[in-house]
C-alpha cells in the first residue's frame, strides 16, 4: 500500500501583551525624604520574558526548491511540461483550483461558479481589490482576455471547454458571465489560471516578456532567471494577504539529477526536492531532518510509453496513415511490445513493489476506469512479430524489407529511475527480437514547444518515456492527449498533446459526448469505453501508476503536496522556517 504523508502544521498566533508602564499619581505630592530601602526579603523578582510559541511563524528567510528539470516557459499559455506548470503556480492564480484535499475551491472567485438551469450560462463572482504584481487591478476584463488568449492562434493551452464558449460578458468589474454554445459538463475546471489583459499583443504571444516573468496575483514574482542554474522568486508587493508571504524569497535551483537533489536535501543545501519517485522513499526516510509529502495527482498518473504512429522524421503528419511509422503503425508490433514487457518485474525490482502496475488511462478517483492488466507473454509477442513479417536475423534482431526493427526510446537525462527502466526494457525487448536504443535528451528538449522544434510536437521520435495523467477532470487530459483534433501539426501550429498521432473516431465521439453530458454517470461510462478502446489501440503503454511526491527539510513549516494544480506550491505564502 502506498504511503502518503501530508505535513500538517497548526499555526498559533500569540499576541504578547506589554506590561503597563508605572505612572506617577499627580494627586500625591512628591516626597522630600530619601526613600526607605526595602528589606532583603522584599527584593523584587526579575521579570521573565514572555514565552515564545514555537509554532508562531518567523518572518524572513529563503527556501531553495531543487528540480532536475528546467522550465521551458512560465506562461500557462505555452507550457508543455509539468515543471512549467509547477513553477508557474508560485506566481499565477486562477478563479478556481483544486485544494489540498482534492476538491474544487475558489481562489480569485468569491465562491464556486454557478450554472443556469439549462447549463448554458455560468456566472463567476470575482474578489474585489485584487491587484497583479505590477499593480494593475484584477477585473472581469482579465477573464475575457484569458479566454481570448487561450483560443488564440499562438496559444498551446488546451481549448477543451473554452472552444465551446460563445461569449463572456462583464455586467460589472467583478462579475463574469460565461455563455456556452452547448452544455460543458466539467465547467468547474476552467480558468485555472488568469492572464492579465496587459500581458501583451495576442499576435505576439510567443515572444511576450510575460513568458519568462509572468504577471500574477500569487504570492511570488520572478526577479531573476539564470538559464540552466536558478530562478529567483521574491514577494509580490501587491499580494492580498497582509504580512504574507512569510519568507523573503524562493529560489528554484536547477539540478543535474534527482539523485544529486537527494544528496543536497540530506545536507540541507536545498529545502525542497521536486519530483521524487516511490523508489526514493526508503532513502528519504533515512535522512535526518527530512520528510516527504505525496498525493495522487487528480485522477491518477502513469509512467508510460508514448508510441509514434507517424513518420519519425519531424514531418508531423496530421494523418499518420498517409505517412506511417515504419513499425509502430502496425497494431501487431504495438501489441508485441506490450506482451514483451514484464511490468510487474519493473515494479518489484525498481520501485520496491510500492506502486501498482499500469492498466488504464484513468486509474484513480471518482472517474477511475479499471481495465485488465496486460499479459506478459514472450511467445505471443514473437508470434505477432512473425505475423507482421518481421523475421529474426542472424544477430537476433528482426528485419523486414531490409530494415532492422530498431527503435529509439527517449526520456529526460539525469533521471536514474527512468534510465534503469530503459535498460530493463532493452533486455526484455531484445528477447523478442527488438533492438531498443536509448537516446535521452535534456527536459527542455524533450518537452520543447512547436516553435522550438520540439521532438514530441513534431513527432521526431519512436518511443517516449515520461509521466502524465488525468487532472482535476478527465476531459482535458483525454481530449488533449487522445482526440484526433489535438494532433500537433503545422496547420494548428503545434496545438495539442496527441503525440502518438492517434486517430479513432469512436474515441473522439466518446470524449466529445462526455464533455457535453451533465449526467455524471453517463460521463463516466463514456470515459470507461474510451479507456477500453485506448487499451485495444495502444497509442500508449502504461507501465505503472505514479504519485506526486516531494521531499523537504522538516524545518520548513506548512509544506504539503497538493493533488491538483498547485503541486508543491500549495499555500506557499504560509511557508516559514523554524529556527
Amino acid at each position: 500500500m502506498k504511503k502518503i504523508l501530508f505535513a500538517f502544521v497548526v499555526l498559533a498566533f500569540v499576541l504578547a501583551a506589554c506590561s503597563p508602564a508605572a505612572t506617577e499619581n499627580p494627586a500625591q505630592p512628591a516626597s522630600t525624604e530619601a526613600p526607605a530601602q526595602p528589606a532583603a526579603t522584599d527584593a523584587p523578582k526579575p521579570t521573565e520574558a514572555p514565552a515564545v510559541d514555537p509554532n508562531t511563524p518567523v518572518m524572513g528567510g529563503t527556501v531553495i526548491v531543487g528540480t532536475p528539470q528546467e522550465p521551458g516557459t512560465l506562461s500557462p499559455l505555452l507550457s508543455s511540461a509539468t515543471i512549467d506548470d509547477v513553477i508557474n503556480a508560485f506566481i499565477v492564480e486562477g478563479l478556481v483550483t483544486m485544494d489540498g484535499d482534492g476538491k474544487y475551491a475558489p481562489v480569485l472567485a468569491e465562491e464556486l461558479p454557478t450554472a443556469s438551469e439549462d447549463g448554458l450560462t455560468v456566472t463567476y463572482k470575482l474578489k474585489k481589490d485584487i491587484k497583479f504584481s505590477n499593480g494593475d487591478p484584477f477585473t472581469c476584463a482579465d477573464v475575457q482576455f484569458t479566454y481570448e488568449a487561450i483560443v488564440s492562434d499562438l496559444s498551446g493551452a488546451s481549448t477543451s471547454g473554452y472552444s465551446d464558449i460563445e461569449k463572456i460578458e462583464c455586467p460589472d468589474d467583478y462579475t463574469a458571465v460565461v455563455t456556452f454554445a452547448e452544455v460543458y459538463a466539467p465547467f468547474m475546471r476552467l480558468f485555472a489560471f488568469i492572464v492579465p489583459k496587459g500581458a501583451g499583443d495576442l499576435t505576439k504571444l510567443d515572444t511576450w516578456e510575460y513568458n519568462r516573468a509572468p504577471i500574477g496575483t500569487g504570492p511570488w514574482m520572478v526577479s531573476e532567471w539564470a538559464a540552466g542554474d536558478h530562478i529567483t522568486l521574491v514577494k509580490n508587493p501587491n499580494y492580498r494577504e497582509e504580512g504574507k508571504p512569510y519568507l523573503d524569497s524562493v529560489i528554484v535551483k536547477i539540478l543535474p539529477s534527482r539523485e544529486t537533489g537527494v544528496q543536497l536535501l540530506g545536507t540541507g543545501e536545498i529545502t525542497v526536492l521536486w519530483d521524487l519517485t516511490e523508489a526514493d522513499i526508503p532513502t528519504i526516510e533515512k535522512l535526518d531532518g527530512v520528510g516527504w509529502s505525496g498525493a495522487l495527482y487528480g485522477y491518477g498518473e502513469n509512467e508510460l510509453l508514448v508510441l509514434n504512429f507517424g513518420a519519425n522524421d519531424g514531418s508531423a503528419p496530421a494523418d499518420p496513415s498517409k505517412a506511417p511509422h515504419f513499425a509502430l503503425s502496425d497494431l501487431r508490433v504495438r501489441q508485441a511490445l506490450q506482451y514483451g514487457i514484464d511490468k510487474q518485474t519493473i515494479v518489484d525490482n525498481l520501485l520496491g513493489g510500492n506502486v501498482k502496475v499500469g492498466t488504464t488511462v484513468l486509474p484513480a478517483g471518482q472517474w477511475a476506469c479499471p481495465q485488465p492488466a496486460s499479459e506478459y507473454n514472450v511467445e505471443k509477442a514473437k508470434a505477432l512479430l512473425d505475423e507482421a513479417g518481421w523475421v529474426v536475423g542472424a544477430d537476433g534482431i528482426r528485419e523486414k524489407d531490409g530494415i532492422k526493427l530498431s527503435l529509439k526510446i527517449s526520456t529526460t537525462t539525469g533521471n536514474q529511475l527512468r534510465e534503469q527502466t530503459e535498460q530493463v526494457l532493452v533486455e526484455m525487448l531484445k528477447e523478442i527480437g527488438i533492438d531498443l536504443v536509448i537516446d535521452n535528451v535534456p527536459s527542455d528538449v524533450l518537452f520543447a514547444s512547436w516553435d522550438s522544434d520540439g521532438m514530441r510536437k513534431k513527432g521526431r521520435f519512436d518511443i517516449l518515456l515520461y509521466t502524465t495523467g488525468g487532472g482535476i477532470d478527465p476531459d482535458s487530459h483525454l481530449f488533449g492527449n487522445y482526440h484526433s483534433a489535438r494532433i500537433p501539426t503545422a496547420e494548428n501550429e503545434g496545438a495539442g498533446n496527441n503525440y502518438s498521432r492517434y486517430i479513432n473516431a469512436d474515441v473522439d465521439a466518446l470524449i466529445d459526448d462526455a464533455a457535453f453530458n451533465p449526467d455524471q454517470g453517463a460521463r463516466r461510462e463514456a470515459y470507461c469505453k474510451a479507456a477500453e478502446q485506448i487499451n485495444k489501440d495502444l497509442p500508449r503503454i502504461f507501465l505503472y501508476e505514479r504519485m506526486v511526491i516531494s521531499g523537504y527539510r522538516e524545518q520548513l513549516q506548512n509544506f504539503r503536496v497538493s493533488p491538483g494544480y498547485a503541486d508543491l506550491t500549495l499555500d506557499s505564502q504560509n511557508w516559514w522556517l523554524k529556527p
